[in-house]
């Protein structure tokens, strides 16, 4: 699992976005490999990392995404990617889902 989060970071940076700016499809799919990693470890993991991964095929490449809401959602995606499966939800993600 931890290869598909860092293929889904690998293949979001090189979709063209510029540093400072972001796009829905480069969010979703950082968001989708952390939900991946962290869930990685639990039975219905792969379930989760599945329906996390398929709401990426619905956005846009092109579309940019509030740049403060990007960067809350961002900073706790690379802390959770940081982290071992299964370990509490650090201190970046307070407030998101």
């Amino acid at each position: 699992m931890f290869l598909a989060a860092a293929a889904a970071l690998l293949l979001s940076s090189s979709t063209g976005t510029k540093p400072g700016t972001y796009n829905e499809r480069w969010l979703c799919d950082l968001w989708a490999g952390a939900q991946c990693h962290a869930t990685a470890c639990k039975k219905d993991g792969k379930e989760r990392c599945t329906a996390v991964s398929k709401q990426c095929a619905q956005t846009s490449r092109t579309a940019k995404v509030d740049p403060e809401k990007a960067e809350k959602k961002a900073s706790c995606a690379r802390a959770l990617l940081k982290q071992t499966c299964g370990s509490p939800r650090p201190p970046e993600c307070e407030g998101l889902m």
